[in-house]
């Protein structure tokens, strides 16, 4: 990444600075604190608006959460909901009456309104019951009006899981936020808020670093420690297999059931349309944007290594060609995250080299249920 980094500055130095704004006595080189005075990170800010409650409906029914929502100054709500919502569940909070479906599966739900008019207000935030279950009740426990970075500074309430980062100063600048890397004088990252065993948020803290390439070649870094408590913006799963929301159609027809990658099975774990097994390729979008593929890994049986190393659970990370490998070491069952980096994207998109990322089994086997990546 540093090399990328490096050449990407050399190309577009003299388009990020600018000497008739910027006139530096010391050659182009400014020091840690200038960087610092001409950077902002912020974290968006959440006040509560509404406590725990529980409402039923049947298939058809509506009940009204919230009525007349200052919402001045806001570009959101989010429902914070006491248990995971089964997929039956509308919600309608625009001033057009319009409903959106509330995925199944979720504990938040973000009702996002920053580029829609609602001229300070919501009449109503709403919750529909689509169709009849053996339960048909559901349980809110707080709802929350999101401030923007813009204004957060001056807002009462709880940092929410946004970050946003700017500078201004004549540099090449590269950020890191909680682990992923943004090249560019702008950067923004919806992060992960820890709970506790009580269904609580607890308070996350994150350093974001800037990494900035000064006009004379030297680099300057500075550190920004950051505190999320609150999810203001939920991370949203975007599925690239066995997503459990799809349509029954197409489950008929791509049932994408949990399946045993056993030791040895290249085929298994390859993200090809043509050559793999259960995956499909994944995108340029999802390669070029670096995402984290999550695995939910819900069973691991060790076994004897296909190269006679020791007995137990080792998976080899690296293309269908095997010519690059990016990961070779343990994995578990749960939630196991392999980062895309630079060189997998160059290596495996369709729009690279097209060789595909695969995932080998060296000792053992798991049994994955879905792969998806969060934004």
């Amino acid at each position: 990444m540093k090399k990328i980094f490096l050449l990407f500055a050399s190309v577009c130095a003299l388009a990020a600075c600018d000497p008739v704004h910027e006139d530096f006595d010391n050659g182009g080189h400014i020091t840690a604190d200038e960087l610092k005075a001409m950077t902002t990170v912020t974290v968006d800010k959440v006040e509560q608006i509404g406590g725990q409650q529980t409402f039923t409906a049947a298939k058809g029914e509506s009940v009204v959460l919230l009525e007349n929502v200052d919402v001045t100054d806001c570009n959101g709500v989010v429902i914070y909901f006491a248990e995971k919502v089964d997929k039956n569940w509308e919600v309608s909070y625009l001033p057009d009456g319009s409903f959106e479906k509330i995925p199944g599966g979720t504990s938040e739900y973000w009702c996002g309104f920053d580029d829609k008019a609602v001229n300070g207000k919501l009449n109503q935030i709403v919750l529909k019951r689509t169709e009849d279950t053996e339960d048909n009740s559901v349980t809110v426990k707080a709802i929350y009006k999101r401030y923007g970075p813009k204004v957060a500074p001056g807002k009462e309430g709880e940092f929410g899981n946004v970050i946003t980062c700017h500078t201004s100063a004549p540099v090449n600048a590269k950020w890191d936020i909680g682990g992923k890397e943004f090249i560019g004088n702008y950067a923004t990252k919806k992060m992960k808020v820890n709970w506790n065993e009580d269904g609580d948020f607890v308070s996350t803290d994150y350093v974001v670093t800037l990494t900035a390439l000064c006009p004379d070649g030297t680099v300057v870094t500075v550190d920004y420690p950051v505190e999320c408590e609150k999810v203001s913006n939920p991370l949203v799963k975007n599925y690239v297999y066995g997503d459990p929301n799809r349509p029954d159609e197409e489950k008929a027809e791509d049932p994408q059931e949990p399946f045993v990658l056993g030791s040895g099975n290249a085929a298994g774990g390859r993200f090809s349309d043509g050559e793999g097994q259960h995956f499909k390729y994944l995108s340029d979008e999802v390669y070029f944007g670096k995402k984290t593929l999550i695995f939910d890994i819900i069973d691991a049986q060790p076994g004897p290594d296909i190269w006679g190393g020791p007995t137990g659970l080792t998976v080899r990370v690296m293309n269908g060609w095997w010519s690059n490998t990016y990961y070779e070491g343990p994995i578990s069952a749960g939630l196991w995250e392999f980062p895309i980096t630079d060189v997998v994207a160059s290596d495996c998109a369709q729009g690279g080299d097209g060789k595909d990322l695969d995932l080998l089994m060296r000792a053992g086997s798991v049994t994955i249920r879905s792969v998806y990546y969060e934004e």
